[in-house]
């Protein structure tokens, strides 16, 4: 493709949410930067956003959606959703070729139109997507502290399930299932419905908040507006022919047990997030009963790969055999952002050291829970 006639612009909300159409069919994104995230964030969390995109002969081919938040006396812009937007790739036409000459005339072009904003902070972000690198890693980038665990389907559960002790997993689901028949019987459900996707993410976020309190962890869905935008996204996609987020939840006599919200890409489904209700039945391990239940599901469909997304833990160990490095990239665009961009850097490269020892990362959360934790 050439590139003689590209072009940087910012593009305003209320333009913006056309521009994923003009890309046309074949083209990437990470699930939050997606039109319909960026459109509910900016409607239910946060006004002031934009896309930063560059334009090929009147054609968009690289978009990057932000927002615009402060800390302190620094304004960022960053992908919007927060801690919520996980695995991010940029918007982009799989026939481009983005070089680091038009990202920082992409760059450029945004201090120009928002001159107040200090600092650029894309964090969390895949490396690739698909075979096709993010254009982003072309700039100054430092690795994440959490990594994103995954499995390669291959269109066959035994495959999968063989890898890592496929006995005790079995055994374990049988017997589970069992308790879920004698608790009064059980069923996958998968939302097909505005009223069910509702249902499904009170009962996540019921169960989440609880689970935060106990571990002292600050409660990433209370700021406003938060819990209404997974509420419209969820309910607006379960009525799509191809929806790009989708809830499921293992309901057992009757009550959700546990609630699973997935994404999609292309060949790839992420897991965003999943609640598990504490009751008498949580012995029987609802969440793993669901996560079996759905990877099983997973394998009968053409994707490549199931994703659990940022984070390291053992349930996801237990079942993968990939593990991809997520990345943070920081652009400064003043010189109180050169400063801030610093600190975030020391920080970063602090919270990975923190992480990558099992001993100290194990005191901390012991230490977080008894300081900040409800008992």
């Amino acid at each position: 493709m050439s590139v003689t006639s590209r072009q940087a612009k910012i593009i305003a909300p209320l333009e913006a949410k056309a521009l994923w159409n003009e890309l046309g069919e074949d083209f990437l994104a990470g699930p939050a930067q997606t039109a319909n995230w960026f459109s509910f964030w900016q409607s239910c969390v946060n006004a002031d956003c934009l896309v930063a995109a560059l334009f090929e002969a009147e054609r968009p081919v690289f978009l990057m959606p932000l927002e615009i938040v402060k800390r302190g006396p620094v304004r960022i812009a960053a992908f919007p959703g927060g801690p919520h937007a996980n695995c991010n790739f940029p918007a982009l036409a799989t026939d481009a070729h983005i070089t680091a000459a038009d990202l920082i005339i992409l760059f450029k072009a945004l201090h120009k139109v928002r001159p107040g904003i200090d600092v650029v902070s894309l964090v969390r972000q895949l490396g690739e997507l698909d075979g096709k690198a993010n254009p982003l890693m072309q700039l100054q980038s430092r690795e994440n502290a959490n990594i994103s665990l995954g499995i390669t389907l291959d269109r066959d559960f035994e495959t999968v399930v063989g890898r890592h002790n496929a006995k005790r997993k079995k055994k374990k689901h049988r017997q589970n299932t069992r308790r879920f028949e004698e608790a009064g019987g059980y069923r996958i459900v998968t939302a097909t419905t505005p009223v069910e996707t509702n249902a499904m993410l009170n009962n996540y976020f019921e169960c989440k908040a609880a689970r935060l309190a106990k571990a002292g962890i600050k409660n990433t869905y209370e700021p406003a507006g938060t819990m209404e935008f997974f509420q419209q996204l969820f309910a607006h996609e379960v009525q799509s022919a191809m929806p790009g987020f989708q809830l499921k939840a293992l309901e057992v006599a009757g009550q959700y047990r546990a609630v699973l919200g997935k994404s999609y890409a292309r060949k790839q489904t992420f897991i965003d997030f999943i609640g598990i209700t504490e009751d008498e039945l949580v012995s029987a391990s609802p969440g793993e009963f669901l996560f079996f239940e759905d990877i099983q599901d997973s394998c009968k469909t053409d994707l490549a790969v199931y994703s659990f997304g940022i984070g390291d833990e053992p349930y996801k160990r237990s079942w993968s055999d990939i593990e991809v490095p997520s990345y943070d990239t920081d652009v400064s665009l003043t010189a109180k952002g050169r400063m801030f961009a610093g600190y975030l850097d020391a920080r970063g490269k602090l919270v990975r050291r923190i992480k990558k020892n099992e001993t100290v990362w194990a005191a901390v959360k012991k230490a977080r829970s008894r300081l900040f934790g409800k008992r």
